[in-house]
């Protein structure tokens, strides 16, 4: 076979171990194959020389970076499981000024989710300590040490508070999905397909290169840091397993490799 030359880094596709497909990236930093076998150095043994090799076990293990979130690599990497539901619950804290109108807090109509009852804290700032002092809610008819607050989050308190600014925290629902992880999470095994080009040295046409890890089992660094106008790469160390016999892998190869020729 002629040599190759690597152009672009192409697509995974990771499936649960019954087939179900499970996740797919096509914006992928890198993937690299380290296959290694180690021989171990023993001390003595029956070879008649002062030290004597024994085969150790492999070490095969593939990298994947990608530059954005996904729960499909929580789940994968990190054993986290992801559910979808109607309202997951997230916490809003802001600051506002008490206008002619009061304060409406903004996060659930910005994100279109539903502020929750009685969820509220309203604290007054004092302009030259910065102290956050806690007011008292009441149904009506607030005093300057009080404020009412209205089912979609509208906050009102005296006229002696008007023009002041606030700190609110509060809580907010909208659909989306929770990915959980335990304490003695544990990832379960897939099958990774990574599908690219390669260049052929020779005549410049592409090459197509499929290589398939029949059971793999994730690790690694979820990255969900911020850090301003860098992108995080969250990077999964795959492990390669023994697999079973299947349909699609009847002699049990643990990997395979390959080229369009």
């Amino acid at each position: 076979m002629r040599p190759l030359v690597i152009d672009g880094v192409g697509t995974i596709v990771a499936r649960e171990l019954d087939g179900k497909l499970k996740y797919v990236e096509d914006k992928v930093t890198k993937v690299g194959l380290q296959l290694q076998f180690d021989w171990q150095g023993v001390m003595g043994g029956d070879s008649g020389y002062a030290f004597h090799y024994t085969a150790g076990d492999l070490q095969d293990k593939v990298t994947v970076e990608v530059p954005r979130y996904s729960p499909a690599i929580a789940d994968m990497s990190q054993g986290g499981t992801t559910t979808r539901s109607e309202n997951v619950l997230f916490e809003g804290n802001e600051y506002g000024l008490l206008g002619a109108n009061g304060y409406t807090v903004k996060d659930s109509a910005k994100y279109e989710g539903e502020f929750v009852a009685d969820s509220d804290e309203v604290y007054l700032k004092d302009p030259v300590t910065d102290e956050l002092k806690a007011l008292k809610r009441v149904a009506t008819a607030p005093t300057d040490e009080q404020y009412t607050i209205t089912a979609d989050g509208k906050i009102n308190s005296s006229e002696a508070n008007k023009g002041k600014e606030i700190f609110v925290t509060f809580n907010w629902t909208k659909a989306g999905v929770e990915t959980a992880f335990d304490g003695t999470r544990r990832p379960t095994p897939f099958k990774l397909t990574h599908r690219f080009e390669l260049i052929d040295d020779k005549t410049g046409k592409k090459v197509p290169v499929q290589l398939t890890i029949y059971k793999a089992l994730g690790g690694g660094t979820l990255d969900i840091s911020q850090e301003r106008k860098k992108a995080n790469v969250t990077t999964m160390d795959v492990q390669v397993m023994e697999p079973d016999r299947t349909s699609d892998n009847p002699e049990g190869h643990a990997m395979t490799i390959k080229f369009g020729i």
